[in-house]
């Protein structure tokens, strides 16, 4: 066993964690920003793996370093930030186009199909990273506060929760007893 330092204090060991952790937002930022610079280098010099690529570098970079208890809000994030980017790059992309629609949706099923690959190591990547790093218990957490949260606790079904005399309105009776005259 090492000796204290001549202070008599004893350091603290460094953290083991990330030096910078982000929000889950942040993590849907840096995934974000990364894939819509892939779509830009894609469309601006013919790198079509670009997009891909910073795709999953993005998220690779997000898992590891976004806060244990934000995992839950970025593991479902990429597939719909890719989605957004791509239709994004397929609207700029069609602008000046015939038909602006069909340009846009023929690019963006061509550039969805195209990358599957790439959205789903990324989207697969970035679970695989979350579960060791605490998504069950986040996923405890939210099953806890919904059933805390919830209303109907404790009941089967919600058959018999009140008689039918229980009616606080009464149609057939009048208001006011003295002014049934």
């Amino acid at each position: 066993m090492a000796s204290p330092p001549p202070g008599g204090k004893r350091r603290r060991r460094p953290p083991t964690g990330p030096a910078v952790t982000l929000t889950g937002r942040g993590g849907i930022v840096v995934v974000f920003a990364s894939t819509l610079l892939g779509a830009i280098f894609s469309g601006l010099f013919g790198l079509h793996a670009a997009q891909g690529f910073l795709f999953i570098l993005g998220c690779l970079l997000a898992v590891l370093t976004t806060r244990r208890t934000d995992l839950l809000v970025l593991v479902v994030s990429p597939p719909l930030i890719f989605f957004f980017v791509s239709l994004i790059g397929a609207a700029v992309g069609s602008f000046g186009e015939r038909s602006f629609v069909v340009s846009m949706l023929l690019t963006l099923i061509t550039t969805l199909t195209s990358n599957v690959p790439w959205l789903f190591v990324g989207a697969l990547l970035v679970l695989l990273i979350a579960v060791p790093r605490g998504l069950p218990a986040n996923l405890r957490e939210l099953r806890a506060s919904i059933a805390a949260d919830n209303p109907f606790r404790g009941r089967t079904s919600l058959l018999g929760r009140k008689d039918v005399d229980d009616d606080p309105v009464r149609w057939d009776e009048p208001a006011d007893p003295s002014a049934s005259d």
